[in-house]
C-alpha cells in the first residue's frame, strides 16, 4: 500500500513539471514571436532613418563643424581679449607674459567654443542655458590664475586686510582675471552666436 502511494505521488510530481515546462515553453514561444512582429511592423525607412539620426551626430560633417567651431573660438576669444590682458600683464610681468597669456587665452577660447556647442544644440532657446556655459568657464578660470602672496600664513589662510582671507592683491587678482575671462568667452560666445545666425556654423543635434 505504501509502495503503491509513493508511486503516485512520483507520478504526479512528475505530470506537474512536464506541465510546467511545457507552460514556459509556450510563454516564451509567443513573446519571441511578439517581438519579431514588433520588428517586423517597423518599415524599412523607419528602420533606416533612425540609423541616419544616430550616424549624424557623429558623422564627418560633425568634425568639420567642430573644426569650424574652434577656429571661431580661438580668434574671436583671442583678440576680444587681447588688450584685457596687456592691461593685466604688461604693467606686473612684461610683454612676453602678455603674448603667452594671449596664446593659452585662445587655446582655451577655443575649447571654450567646442563646448558651448555641444551644450546649446538645436532648438535650445534659453538664455539661462548659455550664460550658464560662459559663466562656469568664467569661474574656472579666474579660481585657478588667483596667486596667494608669500606674506600669507596658512591653517587657517590670512593673508591680511581687508577679508583676511582675500586682502587687496588677491582681490586685485579677482578682479583682472575677470574682466579678461569674461571678454575672452563671453567674445567667443558671441562669436558662435553669430556664426549660428549666418549659417557659417551649425548647431550641434539634439
Amino acid at each position: 500500500m505504501k509502495s503503491l502511494l509513493f508511486t503516485i505521488l512520483v507520478l504526479c510530481t512528475i505530470g506537474d513539471f512536464k506541465l510546467s515546462a511545457a507552460f514556459v515553453t509556450q510563454k516564451s514561444s509567443k513573446h519571441h514571436s511578439s517581438s519579431n512582429l514588433v520588428s517586423l511592423s517597423a518599415t524599412p525607412d523607419d528602420r533606416e532613418t533612425t540609423i541616419v539620426k544616430k550616424e549624424d551626430k557623429f558623422s564627418f560633417k560633425q568634425r568639420i563643424e567642430s573644426i569650424k567651431t574652434a577656429a571661431v573660438g580661438a580668434l574671436s576669444g583671442g583678440i576680444v581679449a587681447t588688450p584685457f590682458i596687456a592691461l593685466h600683464d604688461i604693467p606686473l610681468y612684461g610683454a612676453a607674459s602678455w603674448e603667452f597669456d594671449t596664446d593659452m587665452g585662445s587655446l582655451q577660447s577655443a575649447l571654450f567654443a567646442i563646448v558651448y556647442r555641444y551644450c546649446v544644440r538645436e532648438e535650445d532657446d534659453n538664455d539661462m542655458l548659455n550664460m550658464g556655459v560662459v559663466g562656469a568657464f568664467v569661474v574656472v578660470r579666474i579660481l585657478s590664475r588667483i596667486r596667494v602672496p608669500d606674506y600669507c600664513t596658512a591653517a587657517p589662510l590670512d593673508c591680511g586686510a581687508p577679508l583676511g582671507y582675500f586682502d587687496f592683491n588677491m582681490i586685485q587678482q579677482l578682479a583682472l582675471n575677470g574682466l579678461e575671462s569674461a571678454a575672452l568667452f563671453g567674445g567667443a560666445a558671441l562669436a558662435m552666436e553669430f556664426a549660428y545666425k549666418k549659417g557659417f556654423i551649425g548647431k550641434f543635434p539634439n
